[in-house]
């Protein structure tokens, strides 16, 4: 176990036979291990966690399950205390080898994993047994689904990334993160974001490349990076303020939203609004990604859960419109009506209820080609601009590409102090 590369040197302390508690550059942390087989455990880690406001950080690395009543029991007890610590403490979970039968990795926050682990919540035999085909637990393949955010090479990356990860996020939801030191000027101008967005609106760019070019010194932890690619989701600072990135990829289905995605976001707003962290939204969307399978497969429902986890976020909530704002998907990518603070938007933006094409079209009829050029023209002239949103009010203001980063640091410091208060409720249903 790689517990020196994870803690700092001497810091640890162990609680029974499972774990123990230190610290991760001065902060503290405890850290719960499963090895083996699986036979039972306490939960006074947890409690532990639970009790002193400190990130849970578990390491798996399980051949399975011993068959008892006991055993069972207290794996079920150990799941109802993990997600009892959800939205009141960061959960990690890291998984070095294999995981099969004590799933509960999946109810954390965070899951990293080697490229060679092995997951299930059934075990592979049994899988084996009964379907006649061999179980799917790659690693690799896990992430390319909700089930790992991070894939890496080795124990130590492991648990480099994790402190990494850590740096980034408060030590429970009562604080706020922490601010980090940086010599990246908060006036700082983005010029180069200029030529990363082609002017010609059906061609593509990669997303990421505006986002590390406005963040303190590049650095950006992307979470989920194998995982809807339509979507980019991760951690930066700005003038040493974390704020969470959610972004629009035009490198992949030109940005659309879809089942994945939407579900990627949803489930990234609410850990970043349950612990404080402040949300920059970057926008170049056509709408939802047009497919009856999508329909189908509960996209209704879960586009509707990503406006409701923007509209109930109560942390700042910033957004910047680099290109296409288009339908419901734009509305849904915290619009001012889903609750914005503040929306900047690029000179080049571009609004429409579906897409520019089909607006012609549904105000138009059917037109020669000469007269659709003409009148798509003529509509991106005078009703789709950044100047026809500002007159709207759905925009705050229209900005150069050059100020972006000082834009919204000074809008991070305008709502550091913003309150707002949701009717009382026990949950969400």
């Amino acid at each position: 176990m790689t517990l020196d590369i994870l803690l700092d040197e001497g810091s640890f302390s162990e609680i029974g036979q499972n774990g123990g508690f230190g610290t991760i550059d001065g902060r503290p942390v405890c850290v719960y291990i499963f090895e083996g087989l699986f036979e039972g455990c306490s939960t006074e880690v947890v409690d532990l966690a639970l009790k002193t406001g400190t990130p849970l950080i578990t390491i798996f690395n399980c051949e399975g399950i011993k068959i008892s009543h006991s055993t069972l029991a207290d794996l079920a007890n150990l799941f109802s205390r993990i997600s009892i610590a959800s939205g009141v403490i960061p959960r990690i979970s890291i998984i070095l080898g294999n995981c099969h039968g004590i799933f509960c990795y999946a109810e954390t926050d965070f899951v990293l994993a080697t490229k060679d682990c092995k997951l299930s919540v059934v075990m592979p035999d049994i899988i084996k047994l009964v379907t006649g085909k061999d179980a799917e637990v790659d690693g690799v393949k896990h992430a390319r689904t909700e089930n790992v955010h991070f894939i890496v090479e080795s124990d130590e990356e492991a648990m480099m990334l994790t402190r990494r990860l850590l740096s980034y996020l408060p030590l429970n939801n009562m604080e706020d993160p922490p601010i980090a030191e940086t010599s990246d000027e908060p006036s700082r101008q983005t010029e180069q974001i200029a030529s990363i967005i082609p002017d010609d609106p059906h061609k593509v760019y990669n997303v990421r490349d505006v986002i590390t070019a406005v963040v303190d010194d590049g650095e950006f932890l992307e979470i989920q990076p194998d995982f809807a690619q339509n979507a980019v989701v991760g951690f930066g600072r700005f003038d040493g303020v974390t704020a969470g990135i959610v972004a629009n990829n035009p490198m992949v289905y030109a940005g659309c939203l879809d089942l994945n995605s939407v579900r990627k976001i949803a489930r990234f707003i609410r850990f970043c609004d349950a612990f404080n962290i402040p949300i920059v939204t970057f926008v170049d969307t056509p709408g939802y990604l047009p497919d009856n399978q999508q329909e189908l497969s509960g996209l209704p429902y879960y586009a509707t859960k990503l406006m409701q986890a923007y509209a109930e976020a109560t942390v700042p909530l910033i957004t910047v419109i680099l290109r296409k704002a288009y339908g419901a998907a734009y509305v849904a990518m915290v619009s001012k009506f889903v609750g914005a603070d503040i929306i900047y938007a690029y000179p080049n933006a571009e609004f429409a209820v579906t897409d520019i094409d089909t607006d012609v079209k549904l105000l138009h009829g059917e037109l020669s080609e000469e007269e659709r050029k003409k009148k798509l023209e003529e509509y991106r002239r005078w009703e789709a601009n950044a100047n026809r949103a500002l007159e709207r009010r759905h925009i705050d203001a229209i900005i150069d590409p050059k100020w972006t980063r000082s834009k919204i640091i000074n809008a991070l410091r305008m709502l550091e102090t913003k309150r707002k208060k949701l009717p009382p409720k026990k949950h969400d249903t």
